[in-house]
């Protein structure tokens, strides 16, 4: 298991001053936690957020995440020096869907939405595998 260090819009707790510092996750429980906060935040907006996750220990050293989590639904993008993953969505989708990273309007493709509950399996095997999620795991596929 791994520290997961996570950038996320904490206003008003955090106003993205000099210093101030990013969530710190080590648990499953705290992970679970972290997601339904931004869930039910989501769900206020006009738009779902973005989160950053990298490993605490070593943030360049592992592959990062940007994870949409909305009330209902999200999408994961993994992304390593040697390849980009993201979570497959229906391959009906179209279009794009618009997400929000720290007031930034992000698109996202429409085919990498998913449940909820697959992003939070995601994000779990990544702080299980210490940030290496492996390569054949069934939630990520390939983004060409």
């Amino acid at each position: 298991m791994a520290t997961l260090e996570i950038w996320y819009d904490q206003k008003p707790d955090n106003d993205y001053g000099p210093g101030d510092p990013a969530i710190i996750v080590t648990t499953h429980e705290e992970l679970t936690a972290f997601i339904d906060r931004v869930s039910e935040r989501s769900g206020a907006q006009p738009c779902p957020s973005v989160v950053e996750v990298s490993i605490a220990e070593d943030p360049y050293g592992f592959p990062t995440i940007n994870a949409g989590i909305g009330s209902d639904r999200g999408y994961v993008r993994v992304s390593g020096a040697d390849e980009l993953r993201a979570t497959p969505g229906s391959p009906d989708a179209t279009g794009e869907r618009v997400y929000d990273f720290q007031g930034h309007e992000t698109l996202v493709a429409a085919s990498c939405e998913v449940p909820l509950a697959t992003v939070r399996v995601v994000l779990a095997a990544y702080l299980d595998h210490g940030g290496l999620i492996p390569a054949d795991f069934p939630h990520l596929a390939p983004v060409s």
